[in-house]
């Protein structure tokens, strides 16, 4: 017994040492690693942001509740859609002014509208990728306000050919979805784009076209409804807890203080819009300028006038608010081009 302890020593002490060196080793401290491209540590930097407050939380339950995270258009990524449908196109268009397929694309997300983590500073990361002034692709006028702007890339009309010129020939129209596509809210917003045909309607345009921060001011109120409306959900609309349709107006106080007086006013102005667009739409259809499917019987050789009016549904149907954007231009549009139809 004594000879097999006295063997045992030295295994014994040879383990202690060995399993000393390896602790040793693990917890050793390595050498400082290089510094961090913000030159600070994440007690000066992260922690502005990371902060265990709600305030992160808040827009990112608002914007996953919105239709822009849905995901329900991003395989629109080829090139020319891929700069509004997918968030790497947008960045991509504003960071060089190009446009491509997307491989992989993802939703528009907040990276897509704030540069996050890209200088690690809370007043840049929060703030917007671009505030220009747009120049709208159709019809060349300019859209700027203030933050809203960021928006106007997209939600403007694309490109539309041919375009017709007033009291010039007749057209052909090749593209069963001619027309500003689906949505020009920024065009209809400042009034320009439309096909203008002269009637007993002057075109003015509403004073919501002289809000300093533009669509954002009205869509990016304060929250309905628990997630249901405005501030990163960016919609004014929303199902109402006994089902029927409700309005934000957290947004529109400062012109309107009496919420009654205004939804009294938003339903006159939305049921005669909606009126004169039906009818625009079904004396297209009646002229076979329109088919059933609200597609242009292609090809189809126009009159200038018979171009503007089909466009000028679109660009109608595509706004879809039936006039809270700019209810005179917009009654102006319709009323005057149902009246060059007849």
């Amino acid at each position: 017994m004594k000879n097999r302890f006295t063997y045992l020593i030295p295994v014994i002490i040879y383990c202690v040492i060995t399993a000393n060196m390896m602790i040793t080793g693990c917890t050793k401290e390595g050498p400082v690693g290089p510094q961090g491209a913000d030159g600070q540590d994440a007690s000066e930097s992260c922690t502005s942001c990371h902060n265990f407050s709600e305030f992160l939380l808040e827009k990112i339950n608002q914007h996953n509740n919105s239709v822009h995270a849905s995901g329900n258009n991003i395989n629109r990524s080829g090139d020319g859609c891929a700069i509004c449908h997918t968030s790497q196109g947008f960045t991509k268009f504003l960071a060089d002014g190009t446009t491509g397929a997307v491989q992989n694309p993802n939703p528009i997300n907040c990276r897509t509208c704030h540069p996050i983590h890209e200088s690690y500073d809370a007043a840049k990361d929060f703030n917007v990728r671009t505030a220009a002034a747009v120049t709208m692709t159709v019809g060349g006028g300019s859209y700027d306000f203030g933050n809203s702007n960021l928006c106007a890339n997209c939600h403007q009309a694309r490109a539309i050919t041919p375009y017709p010129v007033a009291g010039g020939d007749n057209i052909t129209i090749t593209n069963a979805r001619y027309g500003p596509h689906y949505s020009p809210q920024s065009n209809v917003l400042i009034g320009n784009g439309p096909f203008e045909i002269p009637g007993a309607l002057q075109y003015t345009n509403s004073p919501h076209g002289q809000i300093e921060d533009g669509c954002i001011t009205c869509h990016m109120g304060n929250t309905a409804n628990g997630l249901a409306a405005g501030g990163h959900q960016m919609n004014v609309t929303y199902t109402g807890s006994n089902g029927n349709e409700a309005w934000n107006y957290s947004g529109c106080t400062e012109c309107h203080p009496s919420a009654t007086d205004l939804a009294t006013l938003r339903a006159q102005h939305r049921e005669e819009i909606k009126t004169l667009q039906y009818a625009l739409r079904d004396k297209l259809i009646e002229k076979g300028l329109l088919n059933a499917s609200e597609l242009v019987p292609v090809p189809k050789t126009v009159t200038p006038n018979e171009a503007g009016a089909i466009m000028n549904y679109k660009f109608a149907y595509g706004d879809h608010s039936y006039g809270a954007h700019n209810y005179p231009y917009m009654k102006a549009l319709l009323t005057n081009s149902i009246a060059a139809l007849n």
